[in-house]
């Protein structure tokens, strides 16, 4: 089977899907199980280390991770509006709303109108929000690297070079829209699929 192009537009799940020949795949092949998904693993590897990340940002500086996402993205971005804050946080604009208001509160971070234009509102770090980045930055590069200790230098090189192709590959797979079907987990979506199922059987 001939390997895709890094680049290739993602074929539509189901196409993609019947288009696997399954004894190309060679006499080893076996069924597909959770543990063999890396996205599964790769939940399981940031889940693992996830509540020591939660205790010292919460436990010790009184910042939520998201809040910390927000800040840093703020700090190391410059002032911005919040659209362009949440596109650069990689957060939907209604959690970054809300956010930005509490850190906003907290006085880490505060709105100011354009200068140039006074209908535009930007966001940027306030002093004491800069200052919380400079206490919070190293100690959260220390457990980056403590995460990664059972790494050599090379491999930890490789393993964020290849995070970044699967993140260009997944953001290129939600482009092409590849899974057409309409997540409603907010009204129900699963139970309301059930029960419909439920009753058309």
């Amino acid at each position: 089977m001939p390997t895709p192009s890094r680049h290739a537009t993602t074929a539509p799940f189901p196409s993609a899907l019947a288009s696997t020949d399954p004894a190309s795949l060679g006499a080893a092949a076996h069924a597909p199980q959770l543990d063999d998904m890396l996205m599964y693993r790769l939940y399981r590897a940031w889940s693992s280390a996830s509540p020591v990340f939660v205790r010292l940002c919460e436990g010790r500086f009184g910042i939520t991770r998201r809040e910390w996402r927000l800040l840093a993205t703020a700090v190391e971005n410059g002032p911005t509006t919040s659209a362009g804050l949440a596109g650069a946080a990689d957060l939907d604009l209604v959690r970054t709303s809300r956010t930005l208001g509490t850190l906003c509160e907290k006085g880490w971070l505060q709105r100011q109108a354009d200068p140039h234009d006074a209908r535009t509102v930007r966001v940027q770090a306030t002093p004491a929000g800069r200052a919380l980045y400079q206490q919070v930055m190293p100690e959260i590069a220390q457990l980056n690297t403590l995460f990664m200790a059972d790494l050599d230098e090379d491999e930890r090189g490789l393993l964020l070079r290849l995070l970044r192709t699967l993140e260009s590959r997944g953001a290129r797979m939600a482009a092409d829209n590849i899974v057409e079907d309409k997540a409603c987990r907010h009204a129900g979506g699963t139970r309301r699929t059930a029960r419909t199922a439920a009753v058309t059987c």
